[in-house]
């Protein structure tokens, strides 16, 4: 075996023969590996398999070795919860200008016009900020980039890159007010972007050309078209109300994202999307950001997980009409419908894992779902799904008003599933499955987990192994994506951030070593596997114990009605003033209650703010929650956020009841093709 079809590097070798006596005794995965390590070792038959002492002394650390160290050994900074963290290698964005409410400025504001020239001005002397970039119009200074933006593209200005700033829109004013009934003050969106080689008009906001080809491009790379895919875009050319019917990997998803990127350059089309899960939608709409980046399309996620920033700045949009593209769950609609006025009706509305409609029919706001979306002026339809037995079929026909679709029947035979359910020592398995060198993905559930995985996966076999979560930078994820393409990397450890847009054909393994949420997630990461219609094989490594894990994160992050109850009595405990002046952490520690930590102090605190209990803002003092007066008795699970967190919790009891118990060849239907109607011919 030749040593570039080998997960252990020469590298990696040398070092454990090193250091081999300061080392404790091997841990049984570690043993595992050194058992199968010696097997192989003794099967070598060609000279390029053998590491001699020679070569092993003259052995130049590669391109991927010092990157996958550098990776590592950076790795906490890219644990921490940063959602600008890409932003300066962004070609533009949209963001709010903060402090223009202090010293007078709101008189400035009130003068500005959609698309003024502005200057962003660093102020690396600032006494409270040296990342500080001060916003200007002309003489006069409206404020500050904030400064978890400011830091990511401080080093940037610094190093010579140059933006450009205009005004987007203006927020609040007099017919806006808080919910203690003061009068908003006036706010700016601004539009940013990098300046180019190419001249673009001062003010003018660089959106491209409506060209199909780059925008097939950035969806789909160099890849063609299948005839479903075709047919279904005449379809939608044609105005029709479409239902695409394709298993997972055949490209769905093409289906309405360029449409909507398309509608939205020519004509300045509005599309909203809906995802039965916000986890799905935040998923998407990373990687609907990232391929579209240098477009200047704007894209806004709504769903109950966002800040209170981010969803302050969509409600600015919605409010103004400056947006092409919403990636919504059906509860934000429901609780939210009116936020659609007139200046931001849609022309496309899309149902994805469009099966929901009747499968999730239990849910307010799926039985609501095709009388809101024609009540936002009735917009053409499209819908998408791989699981559509005949009754599912009609329903979604009848509900959406579908007068077209198109079924592809397509199998994907060159999948196997492996059911090693219930294995106890996973890494032991994962360094077994893995000796054929090939490929492989391994998806855990988690940005912690995914490093912690990938680094004792690492240890036992070298730098061929890298790790990939939403954390990282642009650059790092697109070097380990071309590493991992050009085979300088053979395993990558990975969450759901690795795979959406990510065009990699040729992976033979992929492990789902930790359970997942869902089955949308579920079959989108097993059928990353074998695209390229090589054998493949999908491993099923999760088991009963990672439900009990997987319980306890939505119940942190999806609080219940009794928690939500012990948390509002706890935080008004801590005010005599009827403000709370402590980060998430401080309060979650301070009150000590059961399954709640930051993340459950937050949901509840936008479930509190959503049902009118409290007001979150930013002062001369920094951010505060102000207790608002409770009128009567207040129903918390009428509430877009906690319906969301119900939804997901009820998702993931139904995927666990049919993911644990089914067998390996149930599983591998589900994933290898789409359930389709009996009864129905394949194209209308």
């Amino acid at each position: 075996m030749s040593s570039n079809r080998r997960i252990l590097s020469p590298s990696m070798n040398r070092r454990r023969a090193k250091n081999r006596d300061a080392l404790p005794p091997p841990t049984p995965s570690e043993a595992a590996f050194e058992k199968l390590l010696a097997s192989f070792d003794g099967r070598a038959t060609t000279p390029s398999a053998v590491v001699s002492s020679s070569s092993e002394a003259t052995h130049e650390p590669s391109e991927a070795d010092d990157f996958v160290e550098r990776l590592f050994r950076e790795q906490n900074k890219y644990l921490e919860d940063d959602r600008f963290r890409t932003i300066g290698d962004a070609a533009s964005f949209y963001t709010k200008i903060v402090g223009v409410s202090f010293e007078g400025r709101q008189d400035i504001v009130a003068g500005l016009r959609e698309r003024s020239e502005l200057v962003l001005e660093r102020q690396p002397k600032n006494q409270f900020d040296s990342n500080a970039i001060a916003v200007r119009y002309g003489a006069l200074q409206l404020g500050f980039l904030r400064k978890e933006i400011a830091k990511h593209l401080a080093p940037k200005i610094d190093g010579g890159t140059r933006y450009r700033c205009s005004v987007g829109s203006l927020t609040g004013g007099a017919s806006k007010r808080t919910p203690g009934g003061e009068e908003k003050n006036l706010g700016v969106n601004i539009f940013v972007e990098r300046e180019s080689k190419v001249a673009v008009a001062p003010g003018v906001h660089a959106r491209a050309a409506a060209d199909e080809e780059a925008l097939q491009r950035a969806l789909i790379g160099d890849a063609a078209l299948h005839p479903g895919q075709e047919q279904v875009l005449a379809r939608v050319r044609g105005g029709k109300n479409t239902l695409v019917v394709m298993g997972t990997g055949r490209g769905k998803s093409y289906c309405f994202q360029f449409p909507a990127a398309l509608g939205a350059l020519a004509s300045s089309q509005k599309t909203l999307i809906i995802y039965p899960l916000r986890a799905l939608a935040n998923d998407q709409y990373e990687a609907l950001v990232r391929r579209f980046d240098g477009f200047g399309l704007r894209i806004f996620r709504a769903n109950g997980s966002i800040s209170a920033e981010e969803r302050a700045e969509l409600f600015d949009a919605l409010a103004q009409g400056a947006w092409d593209m919403v990636l919504a769950t059906p509860e934000f609609l429901q609780f939210h419908h009116d936020a659609f006025g007139a200046q931001s009706r849609p022309a496309l509305a899309v149902v994805d894992e469009a099966h929901h409609l009747f499968e999730s029919r239990h849910r307010p706001a799926y039985q609501r779902l095709g009388a809101m979306i024609r009540s936002l002026g009735d917009p053409q339809v499209i819908a998408a799904t791989a699981t559509a037995n005949d009754e599912t079929f009609a329903h979604i026909l009848k509900t959406l008003s579908i007068d077209a679709w198109v079924i592809d029947p397509w199998v994907r035979e060159n999948l196997t599933v492996v059911d090693a359910r219930e294995t106890n020592d996973k890494d032991a398995y994962l360094a077994r499955a893995l000796d054929g060198g090939g490929k492989a993905i391994v998806y855990t559930n988690s940005k912690s987990g995914c490093v912690k995985v990938a680094e004792r996966l690492r240890a036992m076999c070298g730098n061929a192994v890298s790790y990939y979560h939403a954390g990282l930078g642009t650059p790092e994820r697109l070097e380990v994506e071309r590493l991992f393409r050009e085979s300088k990397l053979r395993v990558i450890v990975a969450t759901s951030a690795f795979g959406e847009g990510i065009d990699l054909s040729d992976v033979r393994d992929v492990v789902l070593y930790h359970l997942n949420f869902d089955f949308t997630e579920f079959n989108q990461q097993a059928g990353r596997a074998g695209r390229d219609g090589l054998p493949a094989r999908i491993h099923l490594l999760f088991g009963q114990r990672d439900r009990t894990i997987n319980d306890f994160i939505i119940d942190r992050q999806a609080p219940r009605i009794p928690i939500l109850r012990e948390v509002y009595r706890g935080m008004r405990k801590l005010t005599q003033t009827g403000e709370v002046r402590s980060t998430f952490v401080d309060i979650a520690r301070t009150l000590e209650l059961d399954k709640t930590d930051e993340k459950t102090i937050s949901a509840a605190v936008r479930i509190f703010e959503d049902a009118g209990l409290l007001h979150t803002g930013i002062d001369d003092d920094g951010r505060f929650l102000r207790f608002l007066p409770a009128n009567g008795k207040i129903d918390l699970s009428k509430n877009e956020r906690f319906a969301e967190g119900e939804a997901e919790r009820d998702a993931f009891e139904r995927f666990c009841a049919l993911v644990l118990k089914a067998g390996a060849g149930s599983l591998q239907q589900i994933i290898n093709r789409p359930i389709y109607p009996q009864h129905a011919v394949l194209q209308r």
